[in-house]
């Protein structure tokens, strides 16, 4: 049982992975993000109707989750503050949860609005909750994992090797 677990981890610490996981979260994000901004009022309301929040929270939240979904999408692509980003995308995938979670306990299985209005991209809720539990296991391993294989982040901030002389 302890070799599996060790052969689980060490898959789950690889740095290609993270890579597809960064790119992958990123590109999902940013299309969530940009499918919500053209009807972004009827997003907001959608938001409160969910009656999970409070008014005013909820109408904060809604105005504001979908340039947040952008920007968190950007930094992930070009991996750049990756470990943050996907700290914040986790938040988000973690709030999406309790969302679709509350709807499916109220027994409310129309679609989600998860990527507004972008017809080939509808989900119900139940199928919603499943791809928010990957969303939010793709960003736990970006934040365990500690290289940033292909980003700006190993770029910038490379450690220099003091030179010996």
């Amino acid at each position: 049982m302890k070799r599996c677990s060790g052969a689980t981890w060490g898959a789950f610490r690889n740095r290609y992975l993270s890579f597809v996981f960064r790119i992958g979260l990123g590109v999902v994000f940013i299309i969530s993000g940009a499918g919500k901004l053209p009807e972004l009022a009827a997003f907001v309301d959608q938001v409160e109707e969910a009656n999970v929040l409070p008014h005013a929270l909820a109408r904060a939240y809604g105005t504001a989750l979908p340039y947040v979904e952008i920007a968190i999408g950007a930094l992930l692509i070009l991996g750049l503050l990756s470990r943050f980003a996907a700290g914040i995308g986790g938040l988000a995938a973690l709030s999406f949860i309790v969302g679709n979670s509350t709807r499916i306990y109220r027994g409310l299985y129309g679609e989600c609005g998860c990527f507004g209005s972008i017809a080939s991209l509808q989900f119900s809720t139940g199928e919603a909750l499943i791809i928010d539990c990957v969303l939010l296991i793709m960003a736990i391993q970006i934040l365990v994992h500690k290289g940033e294989f292909l980003s700006l982040d190993s770029v910038i901030f490379r450690r220099k090797i003091p030179s010996s002389g």
